[in-house]
């Protein structure tokens, strides 16, 4: 089965569609951390609540230090993805432009610019060829055919 990402991925592709689950489990970390904090302020003689408090420390240390480390992850991903998907967007335009079609009509088998790119636009299928150089300057739509007619449109 081919797979082919259409317009719609590149416009409203996200990175991560669980950073608020993330978010939210470290905010009740910090939160829990707070009561008990407040809790051994009130009872300073219990060695209960300083342990406690003392471990949810440590707790909501390490929640903090793993969400600002996937926060640096992500951001680097993202950067990497987002320019693809820009770059892909401003593509499929050009082509939708020269074909005379609505970019909604065009899908790509790949998410970024290279050999092997396949556009479906409309009813037909084109092979991209692009100049060998690394900032891909121009490209040439060559009529082709796929040997595997089953597609499968990934849309988000």
């Amino acid at each position: 089965m081919t797979q082919l990402w259409t317009y719609s991925y590149f416009t409203s592709h996200t990175g991560n569609q669980f950073d608020w689950l993330r978010y939210g489990v470290t905010g009740v970390v910090i939160v829990v951390t707070v009561a008990l904090m407040l809790n051994y302020l009130r009872h300073r003689d219990s060695a209960r609540n300083r342990d406690l408090l003392v471990l949810s420390l440590l707790v909501a240390a390490l929640a903090v230090a793993i969400q600002i480390s996937d926060i640096q992850q992500n951001y680097q991903l993202t950067n990497s993805n987002n320019n693809n998907a820009l770059i892909m967007r401003r593509f499929m335009k050009d082509v939708a432009k020269k074909k005379d079609v609505p970019p909604a009509a065009i899908a790509a088998n790949m998410t970024w610019l290279g050999t092997g790119l396949v556009l479906k636009v409309d009813a037909d299928y084109y092979a991209v060829t692009f100049n060998n150089d690394s900032s891909i300057t121009s490209y040439t739509l060559t009529k082709t055919t796929l040997l595997n007619q089953k597609v499968q449109y990934i849309k988000e």
